[in-house]
């Protein structure tokens, strides 16, 4: 657990593909980024990402970033059995031979390091919301 208020949830998974990828999780179950609750989760969620980014882009040297939103497909049946999320992928490192070639990634930071290195971060105030 890297960081956590009423909506959300931040969390380095386990079995992270990349060094330092971080997920941003609702508390609530919902299906699709769009059943956000426009006042509470909305400006939770922006807290959330916001310290998230902060962290990891003054600690890591401001790197690029990837970002996925995992949401359910419009007009699907799947409501009760998918969550959704927000994936963080700072870009750390390059796929190289193995990685293209076995489809299996290596990443060098365990995901306790990980949550320990941004929840430092956000508990020194380097990353607080603006």
């Amino acid at each position: 657990m890297v960081f956590e208020n009423d909506a959300f949830v931040v969390v380095a998974p386990y079995a992270a593909r990349t060094p330092f990828e971080t997920w941003i999780m609702p508390r609530r179950h919902a299906a699709s980024f769009g059943d956000l609750d426009p006042s509470k989760e909305k400006p939770a969620f922006a807290e959330a990402l916001q310290l998230t980014l902060k962290g990891l882009s003054e600690g890591l040297n401001d790197p690029p970033f990837n970002y996925y939103i995992h949401s359910a497909p419009l007009k699907a049946e799947v409501s009760d059995l998918y969550h959704w999320h927000l994936e963080l992928i700072p870009k750390l490192s390059t796929a190289a031979g193995f990685e293209l070639g076995t489809g299996i990634w290596i990443n060098v930071v365990k995901p306790e390091d990980s949550a320990a290195f941004l929840r430092e971060r956000i508990a020194k105030g380097v990353a607080q919301p603006a």
